[in-house]
């Protein structure tokens, strides 16, 4: 949590090791590892290694895709002003949530998947999805606080 007055602000991200960058390197290392593997069996006449080191890297390739594009997905809760702004990043697509926390209301249970409800208009928005299971009611009770000094 970052207080600067009237700006209150939660930042939420995965716990990631690698970066996208580290990963695109370690994809590069494994694979020129490989094919020297490869190479050396090449040489010795063993062509049936070859379609098994391109699967290898192929599908190595599509599940660090997969972590790299998600590596940096995050939540972002801002109070300011006024009002209530949610700001997601799920795979490099940012969406923006703006409210007036005059209508803002927390949903009174967490939801089925244990994400913090917010109501507005109608609308619930789930937010949370980076928060420890254990450590959501403790976010919950900081936002409802936050929420009942900023009105």
């Amino acid at each position: 949590m970052n207080t600067n007055g009237n700006l209150v602000r939660w930042i939420f991200k995965k716990n990631c090791s690698f970066t996208p960058k580290q990963v695109g390197l370690f994809y590069l290392a494994q694979s020129i590892f490989s094919l020297i593997v490869a190479s050396f069996f090449l040489t010795q006449g063993i062509w049936l290694i070859l379609p098994f080191t391109i699967l290898e890297l192929v599908v190595l390739g599509v599940a660090l895709l997969m972590y790299a594009r998600h590596a940096t997905d995050y939540e972002e809760v801002v109070l300011s002003n006024q009002t209530l702004v949610i700001i997601r990043s799920d795979a490099n697509s940012v969406n923006t949530f703006s409210a007036n926390l005059l209508w803002v209301k927390l949903a009174n249970e967490l939801t089925v998947k244990k994400l913090i409800g917010i109501e507005y208009k109608g609308e619930v928005i789930e937010i949370g999805k980076f928060i420890h299971l254990h450590k959501r009611d403790e976010f919950r009770m900081q936002l409802a606080t936050s929420l009942k000094r900023m009105m």
